[in-house]
């Protein structure tokens, strides 16, 4: 079989059998699609197929296999930051809520606290938990942001199918998930320029940092904002979407960033009024035939052994940190402000979700050589544990939580 044919089967294989699984009721209500796909992409790596048929698994992906699967996982995952990035309107966030802020710094500081202090523990007793090029400083920095990941595009898909996107409860959750998202880039962004290998130094990475920063938002904004008026808008700046995310992730991976950075910012600067068209043509399909080469590759480098007490205890410590950093970061902050347990409760549980943003970011930190190998296959498993949780949990506190209010105006463009 050519190498051709067999990436084509592999590749029908991701698509077709994790929605097949996912239209499954009893599938459906506890897992969203994101994490069927990504249990599909560990299926295919060394925890499964490499234990069960090693010689099917080394000629599935042989080299030339894995340098397609490589570089169409990395478009794929390039245009699902730039939709996330979409996902995120700071002008809806000035138009909501006062209390806000307090939520978010909660549900961010308190679980990026434990995951640090349990990042200092995991460094000194797992063998191997620091990559190639990750000091101790680095590393735990790098562990304390996966613990406080929260995944708006997935939050925002599990609130659709439960119905309570429109809520109170929902709108609050997308707004608090968004300002965390704006955190957590802010603060790989911050690691990434630490660590980079661009030749420039630290001084100038970070200087070099914060003018592509400049560049992006006081220059190239406005420019699209412009571009996006007129008529034939929307089919331009679908060509000018596109073109701004390859621009500015290749920019970024010149400084020493991360070319997945590129692409969130280069969402987060989309025209507002450009937005729905370029999600509603964008994202269905990178969803739907992109990821599944970076859930693929993401696989390819997970290895989940049940057996190894190292695996096992970082999966579990860190699943009991960020539930309890962004329960206990949320749930206190709203109760101050009023809100009922079951409300705050709800938030916290939704806080949970990791889903593929977290996968992103174990990819980014895993690639760049700042963790290894266990800790990165520990915490893809903790990713599915804890996006699993807020589906289930969410249903039973939303009957006293939900507030049938309508959302307030302005506040469903998070979503």
């Amino acid at each position: 079989m050519s190498a051709k044919l067999t990436l084509l089967l592999v590749a029908l294989l991701l698509v077709l059998l994790p929605w097949a699984l996912w239209r499954i009721a009893a599938v459906r209500a506890v897992a969203p699609l994101a994490v069927v796909q990504i249990l599909a992409g560990i299926a295919l790596g060394p925890s499964l197929l490499g234990r069960l048929a090693p010689e099917l698994h080394a000629a599935l992906f042989t080299p030339t296999a894995l340098a397609a699967v490589n570089g169409l996982s990395a478009i794929g995952v390039l245009l699902f930051v730039f939709v996330s990035g979409m996902h995120l309107d700071i002008g809806a966030l000035r138009r909501d809520g006062r209390g806000l802020p307090a939520l978010a710094l909660g549900s961010f500081a308190l679980p990026l606290a434990l995951g640090a202090g349990l990042g200092v523990w995991v460094a000194a007793a797992v063998p191997g938990a620091l990559g190639p090029r990750g000091g101790l400083p680095v590393f735990v920095l790098g562990f304390a942001i996966c613990i406080a990941v929260t995944a708006l595009p997935v939050l925002a898909a599990i609130l659709k199918e439960l119905g309570l996107i429109g809520t109170r409860l929902g709108q609050t959750a997308l707004a608090v998930a968004a300002l965390n998202d704006a955190a957590l880039w802010v603060v790989l962004a911050v690691l990434l320029a630490l660590v980079a290998e661009s030749g420039f130094g630290v001084g100038a990475t970070l200087a070099l940092t914060a003018g592509w920063a400049a560049l992006m938002l006081g220059a190239v904004r406005p420019l699209l904002a412009l571009m996006a008026r007129g008529p034939g808008g929307e089919a331009r700046m679908l060509t000018l979407g596109a073109a701004t995310a390859l621009a500015a992730a290749a920019s970024a991976e010149a400084i020493g960033l991360d070319f997945i950075l590129g692409g969130f910012v280069a969402g987060a600067i989309m025209p507002p009024g450009a937005r729905a068209a370029l999600i509603a043509k964008i994202e269905p399909v990178t969803v739907t035939v992109l990821l599944p080469f970076f859930f693929m590759a993401s696989g390819l480098a997970t290895a989940i052994d049940p057996a190894s007490g190292a695996f096992l205890s970082v999966m579990l410590l860190a699943t009991a940190a960020t539930i309890l950093g962004k329960v206990a970061g949320i749930a206190l902050p709203a109760r101050r402000a009023g809100e009922s347990w079951a409300f705050a409760l709800a938030l916290g549980v939704m806080m949970q979700t990791k889903g593929l943003m977290e996968v992103v970011v174990l990819t980014v930190l895993h690639q760049a050589g700042l963790i290894g190998g266990t800790v990165f296959s520990a915490l893809i498993a903790m990713a599915v544990i804890c996006t699993v949780i807020p589906g289930a949990l969410t249903r039973a506190l939303a009957r006293r939580a939900v507030q049938s209010l309508p959302a307030k105006s302005g506040a469903s463009a998070a979503s």
